[in-house]
């Protein structure tokens, strides 16, 4: 795991096309970036793509990248303005806060987090907002609810999830309060909020879980319901456990599937993909799989949805870092179906992954 101080070489944004009559996926575009990006978030309205950078430090800081999604999806580089730590991760976009939308970003390894204007053009411009947490702090990921009343922030250090209002007008946020997963040292990673607001589900990196809350609606207030689900074959409390670390958790387009991914710790043996089928008022209905990924994951293993309810719905993108791919499946009734890989080779690859278009 990173410190936050080392070198992790070039960094490369790759664009792929996915075919939804033929469903297959194919790269088109390589294009080197400032920096090597853990983790993208998209904006839509400028066309812009966002990335955390981890390479090379400035002053003993990284960075946050914005680029410009050309006509043909090629990127061009906008502008990198200097982050608040030595390990930028997770990041958000809210197109609908401040004048022309604020972005958002967390540091894993320096207890802070920001918020920042960008301009028409939808470069990074002004930091509007610093977020300071306790020493022992390790932030991973966003989650806000569809009506952006609220944001949460997962802690994995502190076992915590941290609850805020979300101002519109401005983007800044105000700390409401904190909640704790189901279990000690759990280590809560990244959240995914029902189409109605009504649950959050979160996964915990260590617990090899996924918890499931209710929404406070009037207060943002996050209530456990006493269910989590195994993200691994082995259970809830898996004896193996040493040997995998949860990832992500996103949920469909049309809310009715939830998803998890799990990463091996070992290169020589895979990692999961766990699903489970939504009611209409996102509460959990049944069981769908856990299936093995086809390779390790390595730090990736990250699963994004697409965003439209179009013939791409049940389609979902996973990235892999260890051996560096990017594959393309699709729920066939209670099936995941691998239809399409593309290995990315002479170049650094793969981490997070957003749907242009």
């Amino acid at each position: 795991m990173l410190d936050g101080t080392q070198d992790v070489g070039n960094g490369f944004l790759y664009t792929l096309v996915v075919d939804t009559d033929a469903k297959s996926l194919a790269l088109t575009h390589t294009t080197r970036a400032a920096a090597a990006h853990p983790w993208l978030s998209v904006n839509r309205k400028a066309n812009v793509v966002y990335g955390s950078g981890w390479s090379p430090p400035i002053d003993g800081q990284r960075t946050f990248s914005s680029y410009k999604v050309e006509p043909d999806f090629s990127v061009s580089h906008l502008n990198t303005v200097t982050s608040c730590g030595t390990k930028p991760i997770a990041n958000d976009f809210i197109a609908e806060a401040g004048e022309h939308g604020v972005f958002y970003g967390l540091d894993f390894v320096t207890p802070c987090g920001e918020a920042w204007a960008v301009d028409k053009r939808g470069a990074i411009t002004t930091k509007i907002q610093a977020l300071e947490f306790a020493n022992g702090s390790t932030l991973h990921g966003f989650s806000t609810t569809p009506d952006l009343k609220y944001m949460y922030l997962t802690n994995l250090g502190l076992n915590t999830i941290h609850s805020y209002a979300l101002n519109l007008a401005n983007g800044s946020v105000t700390a409401l309060g904190d909640f704790s997963p189901s279990e000690l040292a759990a280590g809560p990673r990244h959240a995914a909020i029902t189409a109605n607001g009504a649950y959050l589900y979160l996964i915990d990196e260590e617990g090899l879980r996924v918890d499931q809350f209710t929404i406070d609606p009037v207060a943002g207030a996050l209530h456990y319901t006493n269910t989590s689900l195994a993200v691994t074959p082995f259970g809830l409390t898996p004896a193996n456990a040493s040997l995998y670390w949860g990832d992500e958790i996103v949920v469909s387009s049309d809310g009715l599937t939830l998803y998890a991914s799990t990463r091996s710790r070992g290169a020589d043996f895979p990692g999961y993909i766990s699903a489970w089928s939504l009611a209409a008022d996102g509460s959990l209905a049944d069981t769908l799989f856990t299936v093995p990924t086809p390779e390790a994951g390595g730090t990736s293993n990250i699963l994004s949805v697409s965003p439209w309810t179009d013939a791409s719905k049940d389609m979902i993108i996973l990235t892999d870092q260890d051996t560096d791919f990017v594959a393309l499946y699709e729920l066939q009734g209670q099936e995941l179906v691998l239809l399409d890989r593309v290995n990315i080779t002479g170049t650094n690859c793969c981490s997070g992954s957003v749907w242009l278009d």
